[in-house]
């Protein structure tokens, strides 16, 4: 251990080490977790108690959406449905077209029901405003003429929404600006790694960016290439069993039959054409039959890749109990925001899955593996981890200990990267996310904590005093 350390990390609250205070750092890696015993280090960071958690891993994101809602219109705000309409007409008066992100008609207090296109007659410029889960986007008349496709009610699901992107797809530099924000973003907010699920243009404009947050790509199925997996970054291969609960697109029993995908036997042809290639299966299962068909067909192939089920929504009895050591739930504690009393579950599936969704206790209890990520609705892990400790529900709340581990060390194991990032131990990558500790004890209000410094690999990559200064 050499004398003197690079950095020293001093009078710290340290996640997982209740008798620690100090954390010394050489060459970007810890080598030491303890009591500072007069140790020394070219720079030091007196947290005056300020609580250190390892940086969190986002296991599901979309960043190139988080930047394009900042230069673009992000309705994510709005909580009636007139200042969402409201919001579109103020910007289409400034821009030659709308393109708007996140508007959720079940957080309006005014309306709770979709945009539609009668909603924005008026509106002599194309507009395209796409659902809060992004299944599903509104097109007033002018931009369904522009493509040559009508819906009376202007709604586009699914992969019908693809007609929509001549008027939505970014351009060239569109794309590495947006990915450029969402990384400063997501550093602001104490990431320092995510799991990014990308089309072939994303992937492209990531070759173009040196990320001071860790990038692990998630490739869409159709845009799968040849060569995909041979940097250490590539990851897998995403594919869709359903849609979304608030689309009413997720294959559930008494929904629409078209919205599972495909069957059993399909899905196992498409994974074992994945696995072939030696790459894993990132698997879309929102509702209960697409959840057990991703459940049965990986435990029939236990033991191959380590293997995700996305979302893991609505989840039967006896699903929990075939899930193997090698199939990892990703899932999104964000979405406890309608898991409530009079909340989109409640709404959408009735009072008999009201206590059954995302059944986090539950997957823990048995010893499985749940990695959190955001879906990026919104990004940011402590709006998540605010709702996984605070849920009504004794089958969905967990501790805030439970819940940032799954927002990093679960997220580490899922990347297979168990063994130098996640978690806050010597040896390991110096990675965390600085708190005020007066914000974290607050579990009521933890989802309004914001880190004060994001670290990785012991460099300062986000700021707060900079920031506000």
């Amino acid at each position: 251990m050499p004398l003197v350390f690079d950095t020293l990390i001093t009078n710290a609250r340290i996640f997982g080490h209740e008798d620690a205070d100090t954390i010394a750092i050489d060459r970007g890696r810890i080598v030491y977790v303890g009591r500072d015993h007069g140790l020394e280090a070219k720079n030091t960071f007196d947290l005056s108690g300020g609580y250190v958690l390892p940086g969190f891993i986002d296991s599901h994101a979309h960043l190139l959406s988080t930047g394009l809602e900042q230069t673009r219109l992000n309705l994510f705000e709005y909580e009636a449905k007139i200042e969402a309409i409201d919001a579109i007409r103020r910007y289409a008066e400034k821009h030659d077209k709308v393109v708007a992100y996140r508007w959720d008609e079940s957080r309006w207090r005014d309306d709770p029901t979709y945009i539609t296109a009668s909603d924005l007659d008026g509106i002599v410029k194309p507009v395209v405003a796409f659902r809060r889960d992004g299944h599903m986007a509104v097109a007033n008349d002018q931009a369904m003429r522009s493509i040559g496709q009508h819906r009376p009610d202007g709604i586009f699901r699914e992969e019908d929404m693809q007609m929509l992107d001549p008027l939505v797809k970014p351009g060239e530099e569109e794309y590495v600006q947006a990915l450029q924000t969402a990384i400063g973003i997501s550093a602001s907010l104490g990431i320092t790694g995510v799991r990014d699920i990308v089309d072939r243009a994303t992937y492209d404009a990531y070759r173009r960016i040196k990320s001071n947050v860790r990038i692990f790509k998630v490739i869409y199925a159709e845009d799968l290439f040849a060569g995909f997996g041979s940097d250490p970054s590539d990851w897998g291969v995403k594919t869709f069993l359903d849609g979304s609960l608030g689309a009413r697109t997720a294959a559930h029993e008494g929904w629409d039959t078209k919205n599972l995908k495909m069957s059993e036997q399909q899905f196992e042809r498409f994974c074992e054409g994945t696995w072939s290639r030696n790459l894993p299966v990132a698997v879309h299962a929102i509702g209960d039959l697409a959840v057990r068909v991703a459940a049965e067909t990986m435990h029939r192939h236990a033991g191959r890749q380590r293997n995700s089920i996305e979302h893991f929504e609505l989840v039967e009895d006896g699903v929990l109990d075939i899930i193997d050591a090698n199939t990892i739930v990703s899932a999104q504690p964000n979405f406890l925001e309608w898991a409530g009393h009079g909340g989109m579950y409640q709404d959408r599936l009735g009072e008999s899955w009201l206590y059954r969704n995302n059944p986090y206790r539950d997957i823990l209890d048995k010893g499985l593996k749940l990695a959190f990520g955001s879906d990026s609705m919104p990004l940011g892990p402590m709006y998540g981890i605010h709702y996984a400790v605070n849920s009504e529900f004794s089958q969905q709340r967990i501790t805030f200990d439970e819940a940032v581990r799954s927002y990093s060390e679960a997220g580490s194991y899922l990347i297979g990267a168990e063994n130098w990032i996640g978690r806050i131990e010597t040896g390991y990558s110096a990675d965390f996310a600085v708190f005020n500790e007066r914000n974290i004890e607050d579990r009521r209000r933890l989802k309004e904590a914001k880190p004060l410094m994001t670290i990785v690999h012991g460099n300062t990559i986000y700021d707060a005093s900079r920031v506000d200064s």
